[in-house]
Order: C-alpha cells, then sequence, then structure tokens
C-alpha cells in the first residue's frame, strides 16, 4: 500500500496512540520501535507508516504483550500479531461477520454497507448494534488500516457512513415524554477517531431525556469553565479516548466539577485500565456498553 505524504509530530503520535510522548522516545532510544526523521531544528516528524506502527505496538501492549516482545517482531510480524489478536473478537456472533460487512465499503458501496448493517439495527436497536456490532466494526476498520489492508479513504469511508447512521437515529429521535432532565455538557478532548463514540453518547442521554450540550469537535479542557458561564449543566461527559488521562487529569476534572457543583462527571473510552482510587464525582466508561450504563447513575 501507498503511504500517504502527512507528516506528524511526536504529539500527533502521542494523542493518536494514547502512549505518551517521554515513551514513545524511551522506546525510541531502547528498542528502535520507531526511526524519526529530524527537522533542522532537531524536532521529530514522522510518517503515515511509522504512525500506523505505533497504533499496532500500543494495540499489542494494551493486549498483553511486553514491550521487550513486541521489539522482537519484523513487521509481517507485527501485522500477523495484530489481526491474530482482532481476529478473536470477530466470533461473539456467528452472524455477523466484519469481513463480509467490510466488502461493500472496500468498494465504496454505501447503499450496500447500510443494507448489510441494517439487521443487526432492526433486530437488536440502534444501543445494541452499535454496542456489539457498529463500535467493533470501527475498530476493526481502523486495524485494518494500521495493517494496511484498508486504504485511509475507504477506513474515513466506514467511519462517515457509521457516523450518519447514528445522525439519522438521533435526529428521528420522539419528544420526551417523561420530565425534562438535567443539561449535560459533552466535550471530545481527544482525536476525531473516536467522535462516532461521543455521537453515540449524545443519542444515548437524549433518548433519555437529558439536554445535551454538543459542540462537535475537539475542545481543550479549559473550555468547560467557559461553556458552564453561557448555560449551567448538571452533568459533564469527557472523551477521554487517546487523551493523556494519568491520575492527576483525573483529579484535574474532579476539581473543575466540584468547583462548578456538578453532580457526576463521566470520562468515556478510558484508554488504561481505571486508578484504583476514583474521586466520587468521576464515573470511568471503557466501551459504549459501559457508557449506558453509567447513564443510569445520573441522578
Amino acid at each position: 500500500m501507498e503511504e500517504g505524504l502527512n507528516v506528524f509530530s511526536i504529539r500527533d503520535l502521542e494523542n493518536f496512540s494514547g502512549i505518551k510522548a517521554h515513551t514513545i522516545r524511551i522506546w525510541e532510544k531502547r528498542y528502535r520501535i520507531l526511526e524519526p526523521d529530524r527537522t533542522d531544528s532537531n524536532i521529530r516528524t514522522y510518517n503515515e507508516a511509522e504512525l500506523k506502527k505505533i497504533l499496532n505496538v500500543a494495540y499489542l501492549n494494551r493486549n498483553g504483550v511486553k514491550i521487550s516482545k513486541i521489539a522482537l517482531l519484523n513487521e509481517d510480524e507485527l501485522t500477523q500479531k495484530v489481526m491474530a489478536i482482532s481476529g478473536r473478537q470477530d466470533d461473539h456472533d456467528r452472524n455477523f461477520q466484519p469481513g463480509k460487512i467490510l466488502m461493500s465499503a472496500i468498494r465504496f458501496d454505501e447503499k450496500q454497507f447500510k443494507e448489510a448493517l441494517s439487521p443487526f439495527i432492526m433486530r437488536q436497536g440502534i444501543e445494541k448494534a452499535y454496542a456489539d456490532y457498529l463500535q467493533p466494526l470501527l475498530l476493526k476498520s481502523r486495524i485494518l488500516w494500521q495493517t494496511g489492508s484498508l486504504s485511509r479513504a475507504q477506513e474515513q469511508f466506514i467511519r462517515n457512513t457509521i457516523r450518519q447512521i447514528i445522525i439519522i437515529e438521533d435526529d428521528g429521535l420522539r419528544p420526551y415524554n417523561g420530565n425534562t432532565k438535567p443539561v449535560v455538557a459533552m466535550i471530545n478532548t481527544s482525536d476525531n477517531l473516536t467522535d462516532n463514540n461521543f455521537l453515540f453518547y449524545k443519542y444515548v442521554l437524549r433518548k433519555r431525556g437529558f439536554d445535551v450540550i454538543f459542540t462537535g469537535g475537539i475542545l481543550p479542557a479549559s473550555e468547560v469553565t467557559e461553556m458552564h458561564k453561557i448555560k449551567p449543566f448538571t452533568f459533564l461527559v469527557v472523551n477521554s479516548g487517546a487523551f493523556d488521562f494519568a491520575r492527576k487529569k483525573i483529579g484535574y476534572f474532579s476539581s473543575i466539577g466540584k468547583s462548578l457543583l456538578l453532580r457526576k462527571i463521566i470520562l468515556t473510552d478510558y484508554p488504561e485500565p481505571a486508578e484504583k482510587k476514583i474521586p466520587d464525582n468521576i464515573l470511568i466508561t471503557k466501551t459504549p456498553a459501559d457508557f449506558v450504563k453509567a447513564v443510569s447513575l445520573l441522578k
């Protein structure tokens, strides 16, 4: 596959992979995981192939493979290992065959792709279908892009088509019949590769009657306070995705919540195992299914 001409900084790699820049530098020095180019001012730059490699390395590492073992793999072995682990996650439903469904997307056939997904949505409803089928399909397509089996255009096509499905479901929501629930603000501090999850979370909240502030796009954490000044809210949902949420970051949002008198803050798509001690005003979710459960606790 011919690689793109995009150039990435080490901060870009950190944001996409969730691996801290400091750790990436150590891995480069100790294991020669990546070999970046340098600008005239000695700043590291990376191409798309290296971006894909760090995503593959991060994927294996989060699935229990030690970095010392990953470093011994050549490019083909790295790809095979990623595909093998990814393949184990395809067996939860015999009727759901990601490979066959993705074939229509590979040909950019939007109609056929949507028709292939429709039975799962009709049978399960969008919430369960997204958690069980659409989101795993998004993860699968990203893995296939990382390993060179899908082009960037094909992966984006899949992401955008699923995004359309969520938007249509959200637009089709009927007015909530129960008592209006509190205002929830949503802020995406992560990369746009997880924005479909965030759209889904908006749908889940609106379906349950919450008044949702959803801006779209990526915003710095500092915007939370400014949003609250304009329209006070009771709950905050933060897309943590590939964002660096070490304990001090959890503490940072916990402090914001206390200063604004928020009841709860949900950190979604948390990339690492949760810390043992979580502030009382913080909820951490790792998957869409986790988020649906967490919303039931917002009172």
